[in-house]
């Protein structure tokens, strides 16, 4: 099936299946200055005097689009494309507001005479107060009229540059004359700013991120339902493309902790591996489209999505009485990412029951693509519910494991710390900073204890206070030790470490993924390195112990900053629009993509395999001669 036909058939699908009465809307193009489908303006004659009165005397047209939702894709993204489906020039500018998604974003030339800053300082004080306020009318005026005064304070400084560029001419050329023997100075960069470029590779990462998490599920059902052999192709493009994502990741961790000279080049780095990921995906996808398509088989799929449904509906009563048993005994985290899986699992029960009722209808009637698209949704929800129960179960065997961990370790610290007061009280040389880690031992022992002693203890957070401890008390004493000791105490503490780790990123992992719909590309950045140093943890453990427990406790930081983040991404995720269905489920925040996506594979605008859905060298923020902003309201 032509690519173009698969987008369109899943952008319909989104109608068909859900009908929301939110008017979510692919990238399109203008026909009109001003585009408001579902009459948000009630007052153009304001609207319309502040477009032609900014364009008379700047000459600046700016066209302006409502809609109710962006359809999952980011706001930075859709206006940028909507940007060059319209063929804006060099004089044009976009600005577009989607209402029930409470967010916005604007696109202009990059040679624009109005600065980012300026851009910035309209948006924040002219556009985003009257749409906080639901003023959509108010903001589009606040908005020419923002961009009318930063464009006349523009032009009214070029003469009092001129004259100043004319006193100083002089003194440029005598210095030109007096360092002509010196190495002439590098050209500054051309291109795109650097500010450009990082806007561009935070979106590719998590385009891309979402691109593989929908890939691999759909890797999973292809080769379940056609063998290996005819999947291998898929799996290769998988795979590559997986390593150029992780690299990527570690480049953009890598320069938000420690800022470097050469900021660009590693910019230009990450988008060169996230594009070439996206080429080798999209390589694949016509094929891969081809094996995926449901409408020849879309009956029997259904009643084999059907069976599924009706297992993990058969253990949700189990999994929710689960949740509140841990409830009952543990605190923290671990236990917070898995609080809501219950009510999250009936969502998607329920929005798979009513794709299988809407394909059988489509079945009945013969409209078979409708039906192929209705029985990949309800696949894609079993799958999310499948594997947000599998979380639970997975909480229930590691939580335990973390409080047995914990005891091991505080006998371990406990050793420790005694040691350590040993060597403090024998008279002969102390090593640098011992002291000081005894009493953090028994300090972290002290609290670890106390905190166990509750009714519903924290045992990851124990864990990790006690190898912290334990550290530091390795660190002072290591002068003490030799390698054998070292060798064989890094073992035994990374028989502890591992399990606990491995359990904080899985977590990580199942709560993004599910979620991946509101998770910025922070928290999956973090879920990216944190996977990568358990790997290395892992493939070291048998021959450097000691390394393998630094990256041990490394995976452990970087997995809780990433579920950090990302509860913090899900909790601050706003946006209205959803309708709620008998039942308690809000189907339109649901296809709104906060859980991720279903239809929308996770953000792509096509079905099947992999793939960017902006072609063609579309617009984005920084590149294709326009740079952009905007945020949420």
């Amino acid at each position: 099936m032509p690519r173009r036909a698969v987008s369109f058939l899943i952008a319909l699908s989104t109608v068909l299946l859900v009908a929301p009465p939110a008017l979510a809307e692919a990238p399109q193009r203008l026909d009109m200055q001003v585009t408001d489908a579902s009459g948000w303006i009630d007052n153009r004659a304001p609207v319309d005097n502040a477009l032609q009165d900014l364009q008379d005397k700047t000459g600046i047209q700016l066209w302006v689009v409502l809609v109710d939702s962006f359809d999952g894709t980011p706001a930075q993204s859709w206006t940028d494309e909507t940007a060059r489906l319209s063929d804006l020039g060099d004089r044009d500018a976009l600005l577009a507001i989607a209402v029930e998604d409470r967010s916005y974003a604007y696109s202009f030339p990059d040679d624009s005479r109005i600065s980012e800053q300026e851009l910035a300082e309209v948006a924040e004080k002219d556009i985003e107060p009257a749409l906080k306020e639901g003023d959509w009318s108010g903001a589009v005026v606040a908005a020419a009229e923002g961009y009318q005064d930063a464009a006349s304070s523009s032009s009214g400084l070029v003469w009092a540059v001129l004259i100043v560029l004319l006193v100083v001419v002089a003194g440029l050329a005598w210095v030109f004359l007096r360092r002509r023997h010196r190495q002439a100075a590098p050209p500054a960069p051309s291109g795109p700013s650097v500010a450009d470029l990082s806007s561009r590779a935070n979106a590719l990462l998590i385009e891309l991120d979402d691109d593989l998490r929908a890939s691999e599920r759909e890797l999973e059902l292809a080769t379940a339902q056609y063998g290996a052999a005819a999947t291998e192709q898929f799996r290769s493009a998988l795979d590559e493309a997986r390593r150029n994502v992780g690299e990527a990741f570690q480049l953009r961790m890598t320069l938000d902790e420690t800022p470097t000279p050469d900021e660009r080049a590693t910019l230009t780095r990450i988008i060169e591996l996230c594009e070439a990921a996206d080429k080798r995906l999209d390589a694949e996808s016509d094929a891969f489209d081809r094996l995926r398509d449901l409408e020849s088989r879309a009956a029997e799929a259904a009643d084999e999505v059907d069976r599924r449904r009706a297992q993990v509906e058969a253990a949700l009563p189990g999994a929710a009485a689960t949740v509140q048993d841990l409830l009952s005994r543990f605190s923290g985290g671990a236990v917070t990412a898995i609080t809501g899986n219950a009510d999250q699992i009936r969502e998607r029960l329920t929005y798979a029951a009513d794709s299988l009722r809407q394909a059988r209808e489509a079945i009945s009637t013969g409209r078979k693509p409708e039906a192929a698209l209705a029985v990949r949704g309800s696949e894609q929800a079993v799958d999310q519910a499948a594997q947000l129960v599998s979380a639970i179960e997975r909480a229930a065997t590691e939580l335990p494991a973390a409080r047995s961990a914990a005891d091991g370790l505080l006998a371990e610290v406990t050793a420790e710390t005694a040691a350590g007061r040993t060597a403090l009280t024998s008279g002969g040389a102390v090593p640098p900073g011992l002291a000081a880690a005894v009493t953090g031992g028994e300090q972290a022992l002290a609290e670890v204890r106390a905190a166990l002693a509750t009714e519903r203890p924290d045992p990851v957070d124990a864990v990790a206070r006690l190898q912290a401890a334990d550290a530091t008390l390795d660190a002072a004493l290591a002068a003490a030790r030799d390698a054998a000791e070292r060798s064989a105490h890094a073992r035994s503490m990374l028989a502890q470490a591992l399990p606990v780790v491995r359990a904080e990123v899985f977590a990580a992992n199942d709560f993004i993924t599910t979620r991946r719909g509101a998770v910025d590309y922070n928290a999956r950045a973090a879920l990216s390195e944190a996977q990568r140093h358990l790997s290395l943890a892992e493939s070291l453990a048998a021959s450097d112990p000691v390394t393998a427990l630094a990256e041990a406790q490394q995976a452990h930081q970087l997995a809780s900053r990433a579920g950090q983040s990302a509860r913090v991404d899900v909790q601050t995720w706003g946006g209205g629009g959803g309708y709620r269905q008998p039942g308690g489920f809000d189907a339109g925040a649901f296809a709104g993509a906060v859980l991720g996506g279903i239809l929308a594979g996770g953000g792509r605008s096509h079905g099947g395999f992999g793939g960017s859905n902006r072609r063609g060298g579309g617009g984005h923020s920084g590149g294709g001669g326009r740079r952009g902003g905007g945020g949420r309201f």
